[in-house]
C-alpha cells in the first residue's frame, strides 16, 4: 500500500480491511489511497481501533530497516505465512487526524455489532473517509 502502481485519481473506491497495522509507516500508505482516489472517492478501512482512546498504541517500529518491539509482539493471521505477520498499531482516534494530513476531507468512525449478521466479539469498527 506504500507504492500503488496505479495513477493519480483512478480509483471511485478502495476498500481496506486489516492491512493498515501491519504496515510501519502507515502514513505513507494513507497518502497513496489519497493519491489514487478520485475527488469524492471513498476509503473505507478496518485495523485494530482502540474506541476509548485518542492516542495510537504503537507496538512496534522499523528503525534503519531493523525492528523495535515497543510491546509483546502480537501477529496476526496470514494466508501467505504460517507464522503470521506483525502488527505494528492498534490505533486509537488519532488516526483520523493522520486521514486528514493524508488530504482527505472528512474521516469518521462507524461502530457496529449484530449477532443476527454474524459480527461477534463486541463492537466492530470501521473507518470512512472521503477524498
Amino acid at each position: 500500500m506504500t507504492r500503488l502502481t496505479h495513477s493519480n485519481a483512478t480509483f471511485d473506491a478502495i476498500v481496506s480491511c486489516d492491512c493498515l497495522e501491519h504496515i510501519p509507516n502507515y502514513s505513507v500508505a494513507l497518502d497513496e489511497c489519497r493519491r489514487v482516489l478520485r475527488p469524492g472517492g471513498i476509503l473505507l478501512l478496518s485495523a485494530p481501533f482502540r474506541l476509548g482512546s485518542q492516542a495510537t498504541l504503537v507496538r512496534a517500529v522499523n528503525i534503519n530497516s531493523v525492528t523495535q518491539h515497543l510491546a509483546p509482539p502480537e501477529f496476526h493471521g496470514d494466508p501467505v505465512k504460517n507464522s503470521g505477520i506483525l502488527c505494528y498499531y492498534h490505533f486509537g482516534w488519532s488516526l483520523l487526524d493522520a486521514i486528514r494530513i493524508s488530504g482527505f476531507r472528512r474521516a469518521h468512525v462507524i461502530v457496529y455489532a449484530s449477532i443476527a449478521f454474524g459480527y461477534l466479539g463486541g463492537l466492530q469498527s470501521a473507518i470512512v473517509a472521503r477524498a
